[in-house]
């Protein structure tokens, strides 16, 4: 039996026409449909007689011509094929439709008043006016016609530069139009302009400086890193101006191995290069050949640096002292060994960072042959150390009361670092220490700063605990009070970011103890701070708010308040007058009163970053010199 195939859905392939036809609609009835309303249109003219007021815009004595010049009446008359004819369907179709989407009465929308069926009616009626190049001719204009010019109101010529504006409804006459242009030009210079500035300020926001009339120096210097090649025809331009060259040179990352040679002297005792990624191998080489005086070395981002490199270092820098090194990962962990067991070299000052092959044979290394000497150690990042027990060697090895500058952040795990070991760490070596980091240590708690800091560090200047979310305001609060009896000095700089725990009391009594040191404060992320805390410790005592709310609190106003949060406290004026950064990003109570009060009260403020903080805006009330960094709107 012979089964009947059922349609499948699936069709051959298609002529570019007929898929054109057949998305726009254009179908067999469709035809059908325009051919009976010809025949009816033609029927009806036949018996009427066009009348010159019948069309206004051409004579009906005078055919219109197209642009190649034949008449439209004899075109119209010729006999078409069947393609060019749906052709000419279709594209009165799509201008029927754009028609009615430009008067309003589009089909199918209901804030159209007009009848679309009754406009397709009209348009079909008069489609038989319209060829294909009518669509290029304007309603009312034609080119070559005399129009009004309109924004002069001077009569000219139409034509194909003749510039139609839509505010003034009208076309232009070639003098407005040029104005026009000479005006469109001068906005868009403008706005570039504008974007270019904008452009400079944000740059100078990041580096955290200010758009001013630079130095002659600045500018000699930034001429010379921009013909680095021909620096040496300028002679001896000194070590320091050398520094900053080296440093621009590393941020713009254009220290490579054509510039490197320019920075080494035989007489150099420092070197100091923030950026080595586009540094090769042999070019560390060159600063061991060529400045074999050298006493300190620092080398950022030294990913080139490998095993020959270190080996050259420890034969030819005999005076090396101070070693820094960020991003080593090329060099394995017993090629550390054999640096540390047999350089002639006495290291007093190391610093390693972000590198997992300094593992725990090259640190006990550096205990057993330079622990007792080392006056600064800074361990950061450094994977290979994946144990307390490591950090544990450290008093054992160092010298009690020499080591004056100790790091220990980031480490491979938090748990690593605990509060004993720290603990232990500073009963040995903080009497002699100035500056401490435990960033990223976030498994330290109150502990290791009431038991540890607060009783071992008399000299401390510089504390950083970024990240160590463990402390709490009651017990930071009960260290100070410790700490500022051993430590009379005060505090230089201090970085609590992202010290969730701590609040407006604990920042209150570190103020208190360091006010007349403090240099530069960190408290990003203490979205404990009030605004009243903050209000209130740049707003004078004698002031008339402050001497009301002290005599109500002696009067009791806080006795019938249970909730320790709605209770009212009172914080006394503090002067910072060296206060010179400060950072207040994410701190949500931090607004534009809280900025201009700032401002005022601590003269030598030059940097504030109010980075997340929205109600710190443009309308903050600040000194000019003040740079704000961060707030939203600056650069809009």
């Amino acid at each position: 039996m012979v089964r009947k195939a059922r349609p499948s859905g699936v069709r051959g392939p298609n002529s570019a026409l007929t898929e054109f036809l057949r998305v726009e609609g254009i179908t067999d009835a469709f035809r059908q449909r325009q051919n009976r309303q010809r025949d009816e249109n033609n029927s009806g003219t036949e018996e009427v007689t066009s009348s010159p007021a019948e069309s206004p815009r051409r004579s009906s004595s005078t055919p219109r011509r197209s642009r190649s010049g034949t008449p439209q009446n004899s075109r119209r008359n010729a006999p078409l094929d069947e393609e060019e004819r749906q052709i000419r369907e279709a594209g009165r179709q799509k201008r029927r439709a754009s028609k009615r989407i430009r008067n309003g009465d589009a089909r199918g929308d209901p804030d159209s008043g007009s009848d679309s069926s009754s406009s397709d009616d009209y348009a079909s009626e008069n489609d038989d006016d319209y060829d294909l190049d009518d669509d290029v001719e304007d309603n009312s204009k034609k080119y070559g016609e005399e129009d009004m010019c309109a924004e002069c109101g001077n009569p000219f010529t139409l034509s194909v530069y003749s510039r139609y504006v839509d505010d003034l409804k009208g076309y232009l006459c070639d003098d407005c139009n040029e104005e026009l242009k000479k005006r469109e030009k001068n906005a868009r210079r403008n706005e570039l302009n504008a974007r270019k500035k904008r452009k400079k300020l944000a740059a100078a926001l990041l580096d955290k400086k200010t758009v001013r009339i630079p130095k002659l120096q600045d500018i000699c210097i930034k001429v010379i890193t921009q013909n680095i090649n021909d620096v040496e025809a300028l002679g001896d331009i000194g070590q320091s101006n050398m520094n900053k060259i080296s440093r621009i040179l590393s941020k713009n990352r254009s220290l490579d191995d054509s510039t490197i040679s320019l920075f080494l002297n035989p007489d150099l005792r420092e070197l100091e290069f923030w950026d080595c990624s586009n540094v090769s191998s042999h070019s560390f080489n060159q600063i061991a050949a060529y400045c074999a005086q050298l006493q300190s070395l620092t080398l950022f981002m030294c990913g080139q640096l490998h095993n020959d490199n270190l080996v050259y270092f420890k034969d030819k820098l005999n005076s090396l002292t101070k070693l820094s090194l960020d991003g080593p990962f090329l060099i394995s962990n017993p090629m550390w060994q054999d640096f540390f067991e047999q350089a002639e070299t006495e290291i007093t000052q190391f610093e390693i960072r972000n590198t997992h092959r300094f593992g725990s044979d090259a640190f006990l290394s550096l205990m057993e042959k330079r622990g007792p000497h080392l006056t600064s150690l800074k361990l950061s990042r450094l994977d290979g150390l994946d144990s307390t027990a490591i950090y544990e060697l450290i008093p054992h090895y160092i010298t009690a009361a020499k080591l004056t500058e100790l790091e220990i952040s980031y480490p491979h795990k938090p748990e690593i670092i605990t509060d004993e070991l720290m603990i232990h760490i500073l009963a040995i070596t903080g009497e002699s220490l100035t500056y401490l980091n435990v960033d990223g240590c976030s498994n330290l708690t109150d502990e290791f700063f009431k038991e540890g800091v607060a009783k071992f560090c008399p000299r401390l200047e510089h504390l950083s605990m970024r990240g160590l979310d463990l402390l709490t305001t009651e017990e930071f609060v009960e260290g100070f009070k410790e700490f500022a009896i051993i430590n009379s000095g005060g505090l230089v700089t201090v970085d609590l970011t992202k010290c969730r725990g701590l609040g407006d009391d604990a920042i209150y009594k570190l103020l208190g103890h360091s006010s007349q040191t403090l240099v530069d404060l960190s408290l990003n992320s203490l979205d404990l701070l009030s605004k009243d805390f903050l209000v209130q410790i740049m707003t004078k005592d004698e002031s008339k708010t402050k001497r009301l709310l002290k005599q109500a609190i002696e009067d009791g106003v806080n006795d019938n308040v249970e909730s320790e949060g709605e209770k009212q406290h009172y914080y006394r004026y503090i002067h910072l007058p060296l206060l010179t950064r400060l950072d207040v990003g994410f701190v949500r109570s931090f607004d534009d009163e809280v900025a201009s009060k700032f401002s005022e009260c601590c003269p030598k403020l030059t940097i504030l970053e109010v980075f997340g903080d929205n109600k710190c805006t443009v309308k903050a009330k600040v000194r000019t010199d003040l740079l704000v960094i961060g707030r939203q709107g600056d650069l809009a």
